[in-house]
């Protein structure tokens, strides 16, 4: 969701520009930075920016760069006149020095007025224009982004496939390992009902070392999580939710895998779903 677009214009010799800086973020959190003059098309933007980016730390800017539209200062020169004429006669009276009655004059009520140059509505119009090409901007920014993402995120979806693909062999060797050693403590017994008995506890045991449904969900979310990646709906959320069901299924294979070589392999899956959980975070 990193992203960033700018757009500058001219309008009527005056200079606008438009920046839109955009950073990681669950929801939307939205910061508008504008002169007093444009405060009205605030709400404009706003709603324009939620129905785009959706997400994320959103700073947006409207700058004057040639300094108009700000505030500037006149002087009422008759209520000065008049301030001058009774201040004269008080300076005689009072025998104030210069600087004194000057700073008096000039914070007299009205004498020194601040006013604020109207911003016309098609220059609204004009930054606003300013704005949606901003947003397109920061978009196309968002997409380059997300091209490299969606790279890296398959390389290590890969890494994980290979590895779940590889642990086929070690699987077969653990439990024909397992049933050997059992079998062969069974066959010592001499009590024959003791030894049915561990027999059928033997198969349970088998059972809960078979990790085949694990790999078939594991497989399964994999593909699934693909799907959702090229999907052209936002999609992050659901990324999120699919990463943490895979995460599932490993944990439950790390459990399950009484083999060093094994474990290891699990390791490396959990290492790799961690940069998938930590890029995901980056996915609109």
């Amino acid at each position: 969701m990193t992203g960033f677009g700018k757009s500058s214009g001219v309008f009527e010799g005056k200079k606008r520009s438009v920046e839109i800086r955009s950073l990681n973020g669950k929801g939307l959190d939205l910061t508008v930075k504008l002169p007093s003059a444009f405060r009205n098309i605030e709400p404009a933007i706003r709603t324009t920016i939620s129905q785009t980016l959706e997400r994320g730390k959103i700073d947006v800017g409207i700058y004057l760069e040639d300094g108009d539209g700000q505030a500037k200062s006149t002087i009422d020169f008759d209520l000065a006149k008049a301030y001058i004429k009774d201040l004269k006669q008080l300076i005689t009276e009072s025998e104030l020095q210069n600087p004194a009655w000057v700073s008096a004059l000039t914070s007299l009520p009205g004498v020194i007025k601040t006013s604020t140059e109207e911003i016309s509505q098609p220059e609204l119009d004009f930054v606003i224009t300013l704005l949606d090409e901003a947003v397109q901007s920061a978009i196309q920014f968002r997409k380059n982004e997300g091209a490299v993402l969606k790279s890296d995120l398959k390389k290590s979806l890969n890494h994980i496939e290979k590895l779940l693909e590889e642990l086929g062999p070690y699987e077969q060797e653990r439990i024909a390992a397992a049933r050997t050693r059992l079998n062969l403590a069974v066959t010592e017994l001499e009590n024959k009902d003791l030894q049915s008995r561990i027999e059928q506890e033997l198969l349970f045991y088998m059972d809960k070392l078979d990790v085949s449904e694990e790999k078939i969900r594991l497989a399964s979310h994999i593909d699934y999580f693909k799907e959702t990646m090229n999907s052209t709906e936002s999609s992050g959320k659901k990324l999120g939710f699919i990463v943490q069901e895979m995460g599932r299924e490993i944990n439950t294979l790390g459990s399950k895998s009484s083999h060093a070589i094994m474990q290891r392999m699990i390791v490396e899956m959990k290492n790799h779903l961690e940069k998938i959980k930590e890029q995901v975070q980056n996915v609109l």
